[in-house]
């Protein structure tokens, strides 16, 4: 009984932690969030390449810092630095926020240090341009191209 009082209590401060050290689904949602102080939903489906697939020109610069995202993500498989993306994004990567800038742990290594690279290079990018009040369609069908590991 005591065991597993012991596990429920360790499962429920892993999950409602706050943690400056997020799982790795919300590492790039917290990023945004640490330097933009706004959710990177705001680019869900915006453009060509923000949100799921990706082809095509970009509409304009925000689009394209998601199209540079989805192959950072790309080339970390390419490189054989990542195995898979879509697996290893599950995994945690380390970083830290301070006054307002994301900064990768030097623990990371590999994968995780990719992943992470890729997250905040994108979240400065997108911090060049205002938040954007409405999204920007894709004139063309979006597609998921079959040469990328990763869709965005």
């Amino acid at each position: 009984m005591l065991h597993r009082i012991l596990i429920v209590s360790t499962l429920f401060t892993i999950v409602f932690s706050n943690s400056t050290q997020p799982n790795a689904l919300w590492n790039l949602e917290r990023v945004s969030e640490c330097e933009l102080h706004y959710s990177a939903l705001v680019y869900n489906n915006y453009g060509c390449w923000c949100g799921v697939g990706g082809s095509h020109e970009p509409v304009d610069g925000i689009d394209k810092c998601c199209m540079l995202h989805d192959k950072c993500y790309d080339a970390a498989v390419d490189k054989k630095i990542c195995y898979d993306v879509e697996i290893e994004y599950v995994d945690d990567y380390k970083w830290t926020c301070s006054n307002s800038k994301a900064f990768c742990a030097a623990s990371n290594t590999g994968c995780k240090a990719a992943l992470c690279d890729c997250d905040v290079k994108v979240v400065n990018c997108w911090a060049q341009y205002e938040k954007p009040e409405r999204k920007k369609h894709c004139n063309a069908i979006r597609m998921v191209d079959s040469t990328s590991h990763f869709q965005h």
